[in-house]
């Protein structure tokens, strides 16, 4: 992609997260609204592509590097006849984000800005679809008429909008006819063009050094409690590691799957363990990236056909190199009917995970009860999912180990009866703790509280020492419930 396309198109999804924001779009959408729009712009290079009946291995890599949808010849040929992507019922049909966006610079009575630019997308996106592979006379026809059509719509909703006579009603009468006003305002888009291209220019930002293995085994040892987990972690590990060296020396190695299960209380440590994970293996050399990405039912099921395949297939593309976390995997299969889309979402997961097992990580992660009737609902996941980890809950001491890590994070102290007030009060808590405790995020809560005592006791005194400022009193505990 050239930069002058990536610096548009990344304006365009800027400007697309504003519009989800304004009064003009309808918010009965489940998806993002660059979601949808960059949907659109698949359909739109597809329907490029029958202009001459063919699709090229070529286009198929275009469309995955400038995307994000990866998909075969094949699958795209398929998938653009099951969703009628083509010919001249395609040609005269206006995306829907096109016709918002033109809808928002009428209602703001400006000159077109955002709709051209828009349509410059569609031109330039176009033209660099059909040269990536020299070929598509046919192809350069269906994008000037297309973008052709774009460009009566924008002439014909102006030209309306100019014939309404406004200026021929009293002042009164004219405020009340116009469209309201709504915001943010898209007129700024300059602005937001030339913010995009210092990003574009900029070279990657400077990343920390990676860690050793030695280094992250040192971060994994001093985790507060999760004793069982690490073990559970250096068991995989040591399966790694002596793995390796049996394919170094030539010998027989059996196939791994490294997917995992991670089942327990909401805020004991899945997340932070997946994080590891990632960066562990990456160290070992099973993943080229090892960073994580986490997402749950929304970012991976849609709210109509075909749009479940391609959130799953962007998401995958984004873990690729390392893990991808799903929490609360339960939620994909807990109804079954044609109008909701969890099942269609495990079974083309579970198909990119066997295609990209050499370099993806999948962990599902939730309550365990939930998760056991996860993996029975598909005779394709316990196979996959054969690893387990489970999370216990924490102990009143390992919480008040968290509390206090909370706290010097933040350079501050507990005073010695505010720390005896919170043991006894995580005690409690722990003794009557309800099914799904939530753990860590109890004791993030209970300091994030105290933290705003502490601010509302001193903000009355008039002078402050360093000692006041550092240290968490009983005071601030005390009031505290949760």
């Amino acid at each position: 992609m050239s930069s002058k396309l990536k610096n548009i198109l990344e304006t365009a999804y800027t400007l697309c997260d504003n519009l989800e924001r304004t009064d003009i779009w309808d918010k009965s959408h489940t998806s993002k609204a660059r979601e949808i729009f960059r949907g659109e712009l698949f359909h739109f290079l597809l329907y490029l592509s029958f202009a001459d009946a063919k699709i090229t291995a070529k286009e198929s890599q275009f469309i995955e590097n400038n995307l994000g949808y990866k998909y075969s010849v094949k699958e795209m040929r398929e998938y653009a006849i099951a969703n009628r992507v083509y010919g001249p019922e395609f040609t005269g049909k206006i995306p829907y984000c096109f016709k918002t966006f033109v809808k928002a610079d009428n209602s703001l009575g400006q000159v077109k800005e955002t709709s051209k630019l828009i349509l410059q997308v569609y031109s330039l996106l176009g033209q660099e679809y059909i040269a990536c592979d020299g070929e598509g006379n046919s192809e350069s026809f269906s994008l000037n008429l297309f973008c052709d059509n774009l460009q009566d719509y924008i002439d014909k909703t102006f030209v309306d909008a100019a014939n309404m006579s406004f200026g021929g009603l009293s002042e009164k009468e004219n405020n009340i006819a116009k469209p309201n006003a709504f915001t943010p305002d898209f007129s700024d888009i300059n602005t937001i063009r030339e913010e995009n291209a210092e990003k574009i220019q900029q070279t990657e930002e400077e990343k920390e050094p990676e860690k050793t293995l030695d280094e992250l085994l040192n971060e994994l040892n001093t985790l507060i409690g999760l004793e069982k987990v690490k073990e559970d972690v250096k068991s995989l590990i040591n399966l790694v590691k002596i793995r390796n060296i049996r394919k170094e020396r030539g010998m027989d190695s059996p196939d791994m799957s490294l997917h995992m299960v991670f089942s327990g209380n909401p805020g004991t440590g899945k997340t932070t363990i997946a994080r590891l994970l990632a960066q562990i293996y990456k160290a070992m050399g099973l993943l080229s990236k090892g960073h994580l990405v986490e997402v749950d039912r929304s970012g991976l099921v849609g709210g109509y056909v075909g749009q479940t395949a391609l959130k799953v297939q962007e998401v995958v593309n984004k873990a690729l190199g390392g893990v991808l976390f799903i929490d609360e995997a339960y939620s994909l299969t807990v109804n079954r009917g044609a109008t909701d889309y969890g099942f269609e979402a495990v079974d083309t997961l579970l198909k990119y995970m066997e295609d990209n097992r050499d370099d993806l990580i999948v962990i599902v992660a939730g309550y365990p009860a939930p998760m056991e009737e996860f993996l029975n609902s598909n005779p394709g996941l316990k196979s996959r999912f054969n690893k387990y980890l489970f999370f216990e809950d924490y102990t009143p001491e390992e919480l008040i180990g968290i509390l206090k890590l909370n706290a010097k994070k933040d350079d501050l102290v507990l005073s010695e009866e505010a720390e005896k007030f919170a043991k006894e009060f995580f005690t409690k808590r722990c003794e009557n703790r309800p099914a799904n405790y939530a753990n860590g995020r109890d004791v993030r809560n209970f300091f994030e509280k105290a933290l705003i005592n502490q601010a509302n006791r001193l903000a009355e005194l008039e002078t402050l020492n360093d000692e006041q400022l550092t240290t968490l009193e009983i005071e601030d505990f005390n009031t505290i419930l949760l």
